[in-house]
């Protein structure tokens, strides 16, 4: 009988909830992750934000993740990896590979805001109908969001004693790699089946736009959580 309950809390998903919750109780820095990424989808199911305003949105935590990065780089303490290697031979000093990483990360960052513009802007609502306020209010949810994360994670849990500044440097690009695919899927969903021959018009989806940002940015929270709690010890165990 529990074999069974089991197997049905796993076909439901139940159970992988549970894990989550738990992590969160002993990791009080997810929930408040969690939380601040309701925005987008509380600003899509109410505000009528689109595709290219969560893009947008996600853009500005580029920011926020380089700027904690950098106060990770120069506190760290550890001695897990001595360098890195770059074009330009090996950084070992702690203000070398700062530096190399506020230049390397700001162009990253610097060209995705280039592609923002160009591509999201002229379909985001937050440009065409100058709604400044909701940017922000994000902008902040997440400086404190991470704020928090630092604060309890990183300063309270004496994480800066276990990684060197190298060990952060390349950290935020597969995240903010990984987590901008997922978000671009629904923002271009009805071009591509156009050019798939799916749709007559670009503008065509047999499911509703809403439907499919809400189904993203919950798996980008669910990818979110799982990236935190596994840098933060907690590995969440999907078997």
């Amino acid at each position: 009988m529990i074999d069974l309950l089991k197997r049905l809390l796993t076909i439901l998903g139940i159970n992988y909830a549970i894990r989550f919750g738990l992590s969160m109780l002993r990791l009080p820095s997810g929930l408040v992750l969690v939380l601040v990424n309701l925005i987008p989808l509380f600003g899509t199911l109410f505000l009528g934000w689109n595709a290219y305003d969560i893009i947008f949105l996600y853009w500005f935590e580029n920011i926020v993740v380089g700027f904690y990065t950098v106060l990770k780089m120069s506190h760290a303490r550890g001695e897990t990896a001595t360098s890195v290697d770059t074009n330009l031979g090996q950084l070992k000093a702690k203000p070398a590979v700062i530096r190399f990483f506020i230049l390397h990360y700001g162009m990253f960052t610097f060209v995705h805001g280039i592609f923002v513009v160009f591509v999201v802007a002229s379909e985001s609502n937050f440009l065409l109908n100058r709604e400044y306020l909701a940017l922000g209010v994000f902008f902040i949810a997440l400086l404190l969001s991470h704020g928090f994360s630092f604060w309890s994670n990183y300063l309270g849990r004496k994480e800066y004693l276990q990684k060197s500044p190298a060990d952060y440097f390349f950290k935020p690009y597969g995240r903010i790699i990984l987590i901008h695919l997922v978000i671009l899927i629904p923002g271009f969903a009805g071009e591509i089946l156009y050019q798939f021959g799916f749709a007559a018009e670009a503008t065509e989806f047999p499911v509703s736009t809403t439907a499919l940002i809400v189904v993203f940015v919950l798996l980008k929270i669910v990818i979110d959580l799982s990236i935190h709690l596994s840098s933060h010890g907690f590995p969440l165990k999907f078997r």
